[in-house]
């Protein structure tokens, strides 16, 4: 989103000096681009396309102008339009929902800007069903940008884009009802088609908290993603979900390969203010090294932000990807999960600034959670005078890096 920003913003004095665009009809194709006459629109297929969540999700504001940019809206936006034209019934992938579809079109959209104009470029491939595509390629479009701000540039690059790859579809495999049946259930696709396993979206932490493998992290590191990759060490496997909870922003996968190494509970799950602790994490993916990073500090307090659930508040310093983290006591026992750091960005506008402000969700709410999912975990008597060596060694014996793809 970064590199999105920075384009834009350079961009953006051409933009506001302009006329603001009018949005495309998706019912209308660029010239020089028609479908075969002998089909009849709309095509009558169940048609399910997936576009991945990030990408619907860039959104931003550009302080300086004053002004919302929302790319990701008219991403959703133009590819919705364009494939409610030209097809009765078609709909974005829902992976909570099972559906059946007769075609499944994964998109793979990239944006790019140069000289007032948005280019939009979707690599696409189409399934029936197999493991392998049955149509494949490129479609590009470039539109004005104009005026940012009402996003419609961006709409018509987007939703002319998606014409071109509809267009493709339709007059390559001349779709029908007969010929491509919604027979085929969404829960039976293998999410590996579809994600781009290139790089990973995002990154988090996770660790392990008993010997059959499970790993425990919070929710928010999985949410959205298509596959979790699980690294530790040189080794990469997959990952399964098991349980979770928006609530608690906790949740369990299952790796499948049995460990040594796993953090206990403290029995009582009683913290104490001021106690000393470590906490382990994978931070800035592509920034440091892919090894763990280890901060120390102490339990600040036994509450967190109104309103949260089960928090408290701890000073060892995270950065992104530090989510799902163990915040782990001297005695090497595990009193709570990495959730979330305070927004220092937000409070410096108003003159503050704070340091080292993190959550953690209390480690009973974890013991409660995996009691409820049947979920094996261990506890031990507390250990009050255990060191910060106790401590290093059970947090970093325990933690994974955990990768999500989309």
């Amino acid at each position: 989103m970064r590199i999105f920003t920075c384009a834009l913003t350079v961009l953006l004095c051409l933009g506001l000096s302009g006329c603001a665009n009018t949005k495309l009809s998706a019912s209308k194709l660029p010239k020089g681009v028609a479908v075969n006459k002998a089909i009849s629109l709309p095509v009558d297929v169940n048609v399910t396309y997936y576009l991945p969540h990030s990408q619907l999700n860039n959104r931003f504001y550009l302080d300086k102008w004053n002004v919302w940019v929302d790319p990701g809206k008219s991403l959703t936006d133009g590819v919705r339009d364009a494939f409610s034209a030209y097809f009765s019934n078609a709909r974005p992938l829902d992976r909570d929902v099972d559906d059946n579809y007769g075609l499944l079109i994964d998109i793979d959209p990239k944006w790019e800007f140069n000289a007032g104009k948005a280019e939009m470029t979707m690599n696409f491939k189409v399934f029936n069903g197999g493991e392998q595509p049955i149509r494949e390629g490129s479609k590009s479009f470039k539109a004005d940008i104009g005026y940012v701000g009402d996003g419609s540039g961006l709409y018509n690059a987007a939703m002319r884009a998606t014409q071109l790859v509809i267009v493709d579809v339709i007059n390559s495999l001349k779709p029908t009802d007969a010929s491509y049946g919604a027979v085929h259930k969404t829960k039976d696709i293998n999410p590996h088609l579809l994600a781009n396993m290139e790089k990973p979206v995002s990154s988090g932490t996770g660790f392990y908290i008993n010997k059959q493998g499970q790993l425990m992290t919070a929710a928010h590191v999985l949410k959205h993603c298509m596959v979790t990759k699980v690294q530790v060490g040189d080794k990469s496997f997959d990952a399964n979900v098991t349980a979770s909870s928006t609530l608690l922003d906790l949740a369990v996968i299952d790796t499948g390969s049995p460990v040594e190494r796993f953090l206990p509970l403290r029995k009582g799950s009683e913290i104490f203010l001021g106690e000393s602790i470590t906490n382990v994490g994978y931070p800035l993916q592509g920034l440091l090294a892919a090894s763990p990073n280890l901060t120390r500090g102490n339990i600040s307090s036994r509450d967190a932000l109104k309103g949260s659930v089960g928090q408290f508040q701890f000073s060892a310093p995270i950065q992104p990807g530090s989510s799902g983290g163990p915040v782990v006591s001297d005695g090497g026992e595990l009193l709570g999960i990495t959730v979330s750091t305070l927004n220092a960005a937000k409070l410096i506008e108003s003159g503050a600034l704070p340091q080292n402000v993190n959550f953690a969700l209390d480690a009973k709410y974890a013991a409660m959670f995996m009691t409820k999912n049947h979920i094996q975990y261990s506890e031990v008597e507390p250990n009050l005078k255990g060191d910060m060596r106790i401590s290093n060694d059970a947090a970093l014996s325990s933690v994974a890096q955990l990768a999500c793809y989309q």
